[in-house]
């Protein structure tokens, strides 16, 4: 059986091809040589390199090498393509060291990277089932640390699923659990709160979510942990503008704004400020939100963050609309169009304010366009609240034309759809 560093060379012999040539703009001819005679140990980034100038595949480099001498590089690498959120990728290997029986690396650690590619690439009946396994391990070991992780991951698989009720119902679980353990994990159960807070929030109970995102924050605010405090403070203001209390948005955004500031994360600061700008806009500061909103944007694209700065275009848009500057609304709306890939779900908030420009200028038949085709993208990824609203527009175009009932058809429709998609969800009306 060969070692990994055996393998490469067999396979570059084959290809005929020098170290010289292998190493060309991946590394030294010196370090394709220490990997041969197994010396040294290629980076995930090498080792793709060597791979591909090889012509095979990745795996095909890890294939029928020596487990013993391999499993723990495998699995690093494994670790090092969650860690960068190539879950695609990372899945192969981490199947290839689930099946092969190696002491060094504890089997639910495997899984558990594994179970986490799975609901990040919606395979989640594979996931459920290796949560499952997990979860019957952690109970005959009495292992509540590992059932809090396990109940936690659970939650995540159903958020994804936007089964919001059964992901709190989960998160209250992994709560219970971490609540056993002799030393509490505290980091976990912040993490917990804050998950629970997202669910509610979704759920639309703001007040609950409230609730949870202050208890996540007070227990990182003891924790010196300042980039989930960011997180916090950035959600708690989120809150606060959907309950309409501005001033605390507004309170919150600017912490969030300050602890980001002082991580240096400087896209992140970008973002919140575009946020703090839509507030601003909300509480009377419009000159002064659109001026943040064009600057947040003209740093956006200096970053290269385009899919950012046609969100901020997006905001920037809806508050031209409401000062009246339909043509500045409309040039704004032409660059998010741009910005944004081409399925994002602010295409669909793009097409209804195109719809509400159309209103003002008088355009009946373009407003009635643009509604559809906004609607029919909410309803397409599921947002039921925003195809609603969407929809009530639209119906309000048709009553307004004396069209009267073409627009009870759009209510009637709004109202059947709504019932059939929340008795989906297990939500009787």
């Amino acid at each position: 059986m060969y070692s990994l560093g055996q393998k490469i060379k067999h396979l570059r012999l084959q290809k005929r091809m020098t170290q010289i040539e292998l190493a060309k703009q991946l590394c030294t001819p010196s370090m394709i040589s220490q990997i041969e005679s197994d010396r040294a140990r290629p980076s995930y980034k090498i080792l793709y390199g060597i791979a591909d100038r090889l012509e095979v595949p990745l795996e095909h480099l890890l294939t029928d090498v020596d487990l013993n001498q391999e499993f723990l590089s495998t699995y690093k690498m494994a670790r090092a393509m969650v860690s960068a959120q190539d879950y695609t990728a990372a899945i192969p290997f981490l199947e290839q060291l689930q099946s092969a029986s190696q002491a060094q690396i504890p089997e639910t650690d495997i899984l558990f990277d594994l179970a986490e590619c799975y609901i990040h690439t919606k395979r989640y009946t594979d996931a459920d089932s290796i949560l499952s396994r997990v979860l019957e391990t952690a109970f005959l070991k009495s292992d509540t640390h590992l059932s809090a992780r396990v109940y936690r991951s659970l939650g995540r698989l159903e958020l994804n699923r936007k089964r919001y009720q059964l992901a709190a119902f989960h998160w209250h679980k992994a709560y219970d659990e971490s609540d056993k353990m002799e030393e509490p994990d505290i980091y976990l159960q912040a993490g917990i709160l804050y998950d629970l807070g997202d669910a509610y929030f979704k759920s639309g109970k703001l007040h609950d979510a409230l609730g949870y995102y202050g208890r996540s924050s007070a227990l990182y605010d003891k924790m010196d942990s300042l980039q989930e405090m960011g997180n916090v403070y950035l959600n708690l203001g989120i809150s606060y503008h959907k309950l309409n209390d501005l001033d605390k948005a507004a309170e919150y955004s600017e912490k969030a704004v300050h602890i980001y500031e002082s991580l240096n994360n400087i896209v992140m600061t970008v973002k919140l400020q575009a946020t703090c700008a839509v507030l601003y806009g909300q509480t009377g500061r419009e000159g002064e939100a659109i001026t943040m909103l064009q600057g947040a944007i003209t740093n956006l694209l200096t970053l290269g963050k385009q899919e950012e700065a046609g969100m901020a275009s997006v905001e920037l848009a809806t508050l031209l609309l409401q000062q009246n500057d339909l043509p500045e609304a409309e040039e704004a709306c032409y660059q998010a169009r741009k910005l944004l890939p081409e399925l994002h779900i602010y295409q669909a908030r793009v097409h209804r304010l195109y719809g509400r420009i159309a209103v003002q200028k008088g355009q009946r038949d373009e407003a009635i366009r643009r509604f559809q085709k906004s609607a029919d993208r909410f309803k397409h990824t599921d947002e039921l609240g925003e195809w609603g609203d969407t929809m009530s527009e639209l119906a309000e175009v048709y009553k307004n034309e004396g069209d009267l009932k073409t627009a009870v058809g759009v209510m009637q429709e709004i109202r059947g759809y709504t019932r059939q998609a929340m008795l989906k969800r297990g939500i009787a009306l």
